[in-house]
């Protein structure tokens, strides 16, 4: 019986740490995988960091495509977090790999595919090589071939937009047909929640791609495949240690030939499992759904104990990865839908012109009109959120959210405007909020003189240039069945005629979005009748689910809409009213 040799850990011997599902996914490495897996599960850092490690050293040279859904979030999150999952695999930003600018010389050579202009390509030394495509500016990929595709967090990927993508994965046959990675698709998510408007969970579908018998065939030949190059490793080790140890003592000749020829048959059974292994994954799909709790080693018991403290609600996706149910309850917004929302409200040419993590700012902003004055409306709950408009004829466009969580204060909160909103000519900002917020106005203390306060001076006290005006000045109460009313009729486009056309920029005002889509109602009695109201149990939940999860947000919208004078026009037979 032979005995295994135990590989050393040495300095020649490089240590890297993964969750086991990373694991598990790196000794398959299948042509096709669609993993969906909950929040903070490594998916980039690890998984698909390891897969373009291998996909650039197995296919040199070949063309592949980076697919994200809007050209912004490229900039700010994915290749950002890229870049950090090569730099933990030990590849550098200038040594094995460009973005948006021309490789050296000795790089494009290899190149298989020929590139005139480099913005939006990532290149590598072996000459693999991105095109970054967003889904928001399908140009950028037009009229080219690719041999493979990436893409993470593909629930926000419309099927057919991304089907018509998927034609142009067909480049090079000659050149990589034969490879694994030849038209091969690799794209993450964490489970898509078809109640979100927005989402897509096409890629549940694809688990009837999954063939048991070629997955555990496949998984068999990479676990042999990985012991035997721990096997070759270790007799590597052994024979340079051998090597170092026969020049001041020739007795050791005989075991340093016996070592050399135990290298070599390991060498040779290596080689024979490795093309085994690669045999067993062509052609061969990996659907795959796991929990948070794959990475539970590293996130630590105290981060699920936090993120459950309050019940599953909203969690039950993200983290535990469940497939959703088309929830039945009855919505406080029945009448939202896709067409309340827009998502051409980033200018990609200004965003192409700032390097990579660019912290945003209003001049990305494509229906923001620098003339007129903005408006605010603004809620102090358990989190302070403010949203930002602009009512341009017969629509009314929510441009942009802003919020913070305890311990920050106002002062936080006109900070990120104030940033925000610097490079604007017309610095007039109308506020709209809560009357609660003019409580202790007699003495200056209440939370509407704060704000304006905070943006009309910075942290030192000087002037910023901005006048705030206080609308809500003896605004009444605006009940809660009022504005279940009100958002009916203005959702559901009634009030095009009387009002406006509300539109709202579901990539900067993502979480606006989603609590508008959670927010339920619950009936209460009023003098024995029954009125629906807003049910608000989700602004109890922890500090960190708050922003999707609470009702904040949207209170912050009805200050902003439901104003005095719509208020009238709503209520009244009047027609519209410039």
């Amino acid at each position: 019986m032979t005995r295994k040799k135990k590989l050393k850990i040495t300095d020649d011997v490089e240590t890297r740490f993964a969750n086991w599902t990373a694991q598990l996914l790196a000794i398959m490495m299948p042509w096709s995988l669609y993993w969906v897996a909950g929040r903070a599960s490594a998916k980039t850092v690890q998984v698909l960091s390891e897969r373009v490690q291998e996909a650039a050293q197995d296919c040199p040279g070949a063309p592949f495509a980076w697919v994200a859904d809007t050209y912004s979030d490229l900039h700010k999150n994915v290749i950002p977090s890229l870049i950090d999952g090569l730099q933990l695999l030990g590849w550098e930003l200038g040594t094995h790999y460009v973005i948006n600018e021309a490789p050296p010389e000795e790089w494009r050579q290899r190149m298989y595919n020929v590139c005139t202009d480099w913005r939006n390509t990532m290149v590598f030394y072996t000459g693999f090589n991105f095109t970054f495509i967003s889904l928001d500016r399908l140009a950028i990929g037009a009229g080219r071939s690719y041999v493979g595709v990436f893409g993470d967090e593909v629930k926000y990927f419309p099927e057919e937009k991304f089907t018509n993508l998927l034609k142009a994965v067909r480049g090079f046959y000659v050149r990589y047909g034969q490879s694994v990675w030849y038209r091969s698709r690799t794209l993450t998510t964490d489970m898509p929640n078809p109640n979100h408007l927005g989402e897509y969970d096409w890629i549940l579908k694809l688990s009837a791609l999954n063939d048991k018998q070629a997955i555990m065939l496949m998984l068999r030949a990479g676990l042999i495949y990985n012991d035997c190059k721990k096997t070759y490793v270790s007799h590597l080790q052994e024979y340079r240690e051998l090597s170092e140890l026969v020049r001041t003592d020739h007795s050791l000749q005989t075991r340093l030939d016996k070592s050399a020829n135990a290298l070599e048959n390991a060498k040779r059974n290596m080689k024979r499992w490795e093309e085994r292994w690669i045999k067993t994954r062509k052609r061969v799909s990996f659907f795959f759904i796991s929990s948070s709790y794959v990475n539970a080693d590293i996130l630590g018991l105290d981060w699920f104990s936090d993120e459950l403290a309050e019940g599953l609600e909203g969690l039950s996706c993200n983290i535990l990865s469940i497939i959703p149910k088309i929830e039945a309850t009855l919505l406080f917004y029945p009448n939202l839908s896709i067409k309340n929302f827009f998502n051409d409200g980033f200018l990609n040419n200004v965003i192409e012109a700032k390097p990579f993590g660019w912290q945003e700012d209003c001049t990305v902003l494509r229906y923001h009109n620098n003339n007129l004055p903005l408006e605010a409306g603004m809620d102090s709950g358990n989190m302070l959120s403010l949203v930002i408009g602009q009512k341009i004829g017969r629509e009314y466009r929510v441009l942009k959210e802003f919020y913070t969580l305890p311990p920050d204060t106002v002062r936080e909160l006109a900070d990120q405007f104030l940033h925000y909103f610097a490079p604007r000519r017309s610095k007039v900002l109308k506020f709209y909020y809560d009357r609660s917020m003019n409580s202790y106005k007699g003495v200056r203390a209440d939370m509407a003189t704060q704000i304006k306060n905070c943006i009309e001076r910075d942290r030192e006290g000087k002037r910023t240039g901005w006048n705030v005006q206080l609308m809500s000045i003896g605004q009444g109460n605006i009940g809660s069945n009022l504005e279940y009313r009100f958002m009916s009729d203005l959702l559901s486009g009634n009030l095009a005629g009387k009002l406006f056309t509300l539109l709202i920029d579901q990539y900067n005002c993502p979480n606006l979005k989603s609590e508008m889509e959670i927010t339920k109602t619950k009936t209460v009695d009023d003098g024995g009748s029954q009125m629906v109201v807003k049910l608000k149990t989700g602004d109890k939940l922890p500090r960190e689910r708050l922003p999707k999860e609470s009702t904040n947000l949207t209170d912050a919208l009805k200050y902003l809409l439901m104003r005095k004078e719509f208020i009238r026009l709503w209520q009244s037979k009047s027609s519209y009213l410039p």
